[in-house]
């Protein structure tokens, strides 16, 4: 018994692929040509903004690629594949950039693939909580905390996913912090003008964080994490 006990659990802990009919795809993707990346990284670029649901009870780390079109049909390129965390039931944007990281101004369609979708043995050491969104003026401020169970402090990309009153993606703005081992980090992000919804999830990360990764939002964009917590309250009363 002890054994047959064993190698269950053992079995369980394995990864395995998430059957690729549990992943939906929305229809109501946003084609964009913006600004993508920061820094010496950052360049103009047509990408596409698109909605994936994880319909099973299994978080799976998920990954869509695609390409680009004009009207008639014709291919103009490819999409960069992305992989995102999408825990059982719950929805992520992703952001799909140009292969080549270039503007097709006569791109009028996206074709999005599912790539695959592996359930890891254990999974992130993150997430985020307590995400609420409301509205300010013109648009949804989104809020919450990002939360770290590692025992060491992790630089966590975090994204904020904004969309409009028909439920289509409007922009997904994201910065990279750090959370200290065991931590919780208040973080808020504004929305674009319309925008009726937003929330907050975390994506790639680094184990241990490097020194010169920031441990809150950059003031000048989105407040400090200290008037975070006084704003949500603020609003939430």
């Amino acid at each position: 018994m002890i054994c047959l006990v064993a190698l269950a659990a053992c079995a369980k802990s394995k990864s395995h692929p998430l059957d690729l009919d549990y992943i939906r795809v929305s229809t109501d993707a946003r084609l964009r040509t913006d600004t993508v990346g920061v820094g010496t990284f950052e360049e103009h670029a047509t990408f596409v903004l698109v909605d994936a649901d994880n319909t099973s009870k299994e978080g799976a780390y998920v990954s869509l690629g695609g390409s680009l079109s004009d009207e008639g049909g014709t291919v103009l390129g490819k999409l960069r594949s992305q992989s995102l965390w999408i825990p059982g039931g719950e929805t992520r944007t992703f952001a799909l950039v140009d292969h080549d990281r270039k503007p097709r101004p006569s791109s009028a369609r996206a074709r999005i693939e599912v790539k695959g979708a592996l359930v890891p043995a254990v999974p992130p050491p993150n997430r985020a909580v307590e995400v609420r969104d409301y509205a300010q003026g013109d648009h949804i401020v989104a809020a919450g905390f990002i939360e770290n169970d590692a025992e060491t402090a992790g630089a966590i990309t975090v994204i904020a996913s904004f969309h409009d009153a028909d439920g289509r993606p409007m922009t997904r703005p994201f910065t990279l912090l750090k959370v200290g081992p065991h931590g919780k980090l208040p973080v808020q992000f504004a929305g674009p003008p319309g925008s009726k919804h937003g929330t907050i999830f975390t994506s790639d990360s680094i184990y241990p964080s490097p020194d010169n990764i920031p441990s809150e939002l950059d003031p000048a964009q989105f407040g400090s994490a200290a008037k975070i917590e006084q704003t949500f309250d603020q609003a939430t009363r």
